[in-house]
């Protein structure tokens, strides 16, 4: 192969000859740019724009947990003596959830048992997160079920000193 193209350089005028050579010399230069340094530019650019556009999602991610965390802090809770099923009927008479409840039970090994039939979802949880920390027991159980009302739901629970 190398002898044909010797015989096709020879067979050219010396001036063709150098314009043939100054073509190769301007096309290889050129050739390498397209086909290799300007797709790592523009891979380079994409990766960088990555970089921006992730580096933003992270700062918005940092500025949204920051404003969350003092909503996240849980206030700190003392523990306190149980206040029994006659403290927890006066919460439900503050709270005006006695009407609602349609059980209310104490076992002997301090339990307390609560049944709402029909209650507000929203009065039964505004409820609970307001006396919770303060009534002694802990909720062992809670089961909440839908009601043909909206809004309104069934709910048990089990509470233990």
């Amino acid at each position: 192969m190398s002898n044909r193209l010797l015989d096709i350089l020879l067979g050219l005028t010396p001036r063709e000859r150098l314009a043939l050579a100054i073509a190769v010399l301007l096309a290889a230069p050129l050739a390498i740019a397209f086909a290799v340094v300007l797709p790592l530019a523009e891979a380079r650019r994409a990766a960088e724009q990555a970089e921006a556009e992730a580096l933003a999602v992270d700062a918005w991610v940092r500025a949204r947990a920051a404003e969350q965390a003092p909503l996240l802090a849980a206030p700190e809770i003392t523990a306190r003596a149980p206040i029994g099923s006659s403290g927890i009927e006066q919460r439900l008479i503050q709270g005006g959830l006695r009407d609602a409840v349609s059980d209310l039970g104490a076992r002997a090994d301090g339990r307390v048992e609560l049944h709402f039939e029909t209650v507000g979802f929203v009065r039964l949880a505004n409820w609970l997160s307001a006396v919770h920390p303060r009534w002694g027991y802990d909720i062992e159980s809670f089961r909440v079920e839908a009601s043909d009302q909206p809004g309104d739901v069934a709910a048990w629970l089990t509470l233990v000193p």
